[in-house]
């Protein structure tokens, strides 16, 4: 299966919603008023954002006059658009000539997948780098747990603290431990936390302030992750988080489970922030790197 079909299954319900709709307002074969302003209500119900809307509707104004034969014209079209919005959005994961560890702190709300998805990431990474796993939700046994068996798993190096004990200086400890020792890659987990809850996100600084006395600043990364049936929710989450720590990184988890997934465009418009990769699945392999172009022709059920 190569990329685009693995999008095309992983975004089937957002493209169902969007390329359902969009054909039931194409009742002529000409560009209405009223064929564009039903296609700007099913944009914005998709989730994507006015920003976005008012700029895809404006290139579908200045084609408004082409004899719509095919429905695929205006998904082309579309596409093309979304493709040149997301593109700056489309940025290699990390230097891979690295002199240090890399150091990525993963940061997120509950349930977003975060744990999972650094399992996932293990399994990309595994067999080319020594990695160190860091649990630094030192308040839930559950989740060092599940982490602890990710890197089991995998034969991956694991590092915890005592129960209760402060994140950050568990975090400074397995990266000078990672740094003697020559890891390519630490993967620092946080607790799952609201975004409004400042004495959590304080943590977080915290955190990443300590890393940042052992690691260069270029090879430290904030890596937010995003539950996508979230829909545009996720936006705040992408405000506080990057007010409070400079997200350096995004990656869209369950993708496959929404309708929602026109959301990522909105975000990738107004903020600018790299996604290194999509979740489109529950297994470990579904992770991927994001591709700007085979997502929009996915999302609007196109080949290319």
């Amino acid at each position: 299966m190569n990329i685009v079909q693995k999008f095309k299954q992983g975004l089937q319900k957002s493209s169902s919603y969007l390329t359902t709709h969009i054909i039931d307002s194409l009742k002529s074969n000409k560009i209405s008023d009223e064929t564009i302003d039903e296609i700007e209500s099913i944009l914005i119900s998709a989730d994507i954002g006015l920003e976005v809307t008012n700029q895809l509707i404006k290139k579908i104004k200045l084609s408004r006059n082409i004899q719509v034969k095919n429905n695929n014209l205006i998904f082309e079209l579309l596409a093309a658009e979304i493709t040149s919005i997301l593109k700056e959005s489309e940025k290699p994961f990390l230097n891979q000539n690295i002199l240090n560890p890399n150091v990525l702190i993963f940061v997120g709300v509950n349930g977003s997948g975060k744990t999972t998805t650094i399992g996932k990431l293990i399994y990309r990474l595994k067999d080319k780098n020594k990695i160190l796993v860091v649990a630094c939700d030192t308040f839930r046994a559950a989740a060092v747990d599940q982490l602890k068996e990710w890197s089991n798993k995998h034969n991956v190096d694991f590092f915890e603290g005592r129960l209760n004990q402060d994140p950050a200086s568990v975090a400074f400890e397995a990266c000078k431990k990672a740094k003697n020792e020559k890891y390519d890659y630490i993967l620092v987990d946080t607790a799952g936390r609201l975004s409004n809850n400042i004495n959590l996100i304080n943590q977080l600084i915290k955190i990443k302030s300590v890393i940042q006395k052992l690691v260069d600043e270029q090879y430290l990364n904030s890596i937010l992750v995003l539950d996508s049936t979230n829909g545009s929710n996720m936006e705040s989450q992408v405000k506080i988080f990057s007010k409070a720590i400079n997200v350096s990184g995004l990656i869209i988890t369950k993708l496959d489970g929404t309708a929602k997934g026109g959301a990522i465009i909105s975000i990738a418009k107004k903020y600018q922030i790299p996604i290194h990769f999509i979740g489109l699945g529950e297994k470990e392999d579904d992770l991927h790197v994001f591709d700007a172009r085979a997502f929009s022709y996915s999302l609007l059920n196109l080949d290319y």
